[in-house]
């Protein structure tokens, strides 16, 4: 169950704010900025309960068109996150 009707859930506009990442053109910069970035979303997730905020921010991801070592950076993080809570 998400608390998305709470004053703490994510809202549409901090989904934005994931999508519309910033690259500097500096390769590592970048996706460490990605890392860290999806580090600060697992958290929020966590405390509010919002793992539907991963699909819409996807969603809007995908609208928005770009792929570059922010979101490189970004989803490795998740994968990474996701394979050591499995081992």
């Amino acid at each position: 169950m998400t608390n998305e009707n709470n004053g703490n859930a994510i809202s549409s506009d901090e989904i934005l704010g994931y999508a519309q990442m910033a690259e500097t053109g500096d390769y590592g910069a970048d996706c460490a900025t990605g890392r860290l970035m999806a580090d600060a979303l697992i958290k929020r997730m966590a405390d509010t309960d919002g793992t539907p905020a991963l699909g819409r921010l996807v969603s809007e991801m995908v609208k928005a068109g770009r792929w570059g070592a922010v979101h490189i950076g970004f989803f490795q993080r998740l994968a990474d996150r996701s394979v050591q809570e499995l081992a």
